[in-house]
């Protein structure tokens, strides 16, 4: 009979046990702080939309994420803008999550189907729609080669500016 007893005891705490434990698991939230610091991640996708339509795709090879979560150290990056089939590549760069503002820099191509542009350094501000260098461009089309000291480009409008210098060719 003792042994009985003892069984049905040992079973009745196991069986608390276990119910205490399954509905600590259900019910208490578990708080974890993940650190950022040194964290990165391989073939990083950001896309930007506006009501519902693709205005900027970010591709970075590797992106390292700051302690706060605020900027990312970007490295083999790529920004596709569909609207106006237009693309921008660079080695490196930085962006800013909450912003999205990017600083650009070596080996900087942007490419479209009429023209390419090669620059040193460039910034993306995100409301203005914008990119500037304060570094020289350069603008390479089938017929013309524009060059300058600084430059900004919009939707609608590349503009060089100090010291521009242009080779326009004729049609043959």
């Amino acid at each position: 009979m003792k042994k009985l007893l003892l069984v049905v005891a040992s079973l009745i705490a196991v069986i608390t046990l276990v119910s205490v434990l399954d509905y600590l698991d259900r019910e208490s939230p578990v708080k974890v702080k993940v650190s950022m610091e040194g964290s990165f991640f391989k073939d990083a996708q950001f896309i930007q939309k506006k009501d519902g339509q693709l205005k900027l795709q970010l591709f970075s090879q590797q992106a390292f994420m700051s302690e706060d979560g605020k900027l990312m150290e970007l490295q083999g990056l790529t920004m596709f803008f569909p609207e106006k089939n237009f693309t921008v590549k660079a080695r490196k760069g930085f962006y800013w999550t909450e912003s999205g503002d990017l600083i650009l820099s070596e080996g900087i191509e942007g490419i479209s189907k009429d023209y390419k542009i090669y620059g040193s350094e460039a910034y993306w501000i995100a409301k203005d729609k914008t990119l500037y260098s304060d570094n020289p461009l350069k603008i390479e089309g089938s017929r013309f080669i524009i060059e300058g000291n600084s430059g900004k480009a919009s939707e609608n409008l590349i503009e060089l500016k100090k010291g521009v210098k242009a080779i326009v060719y004729s049609k043959k």
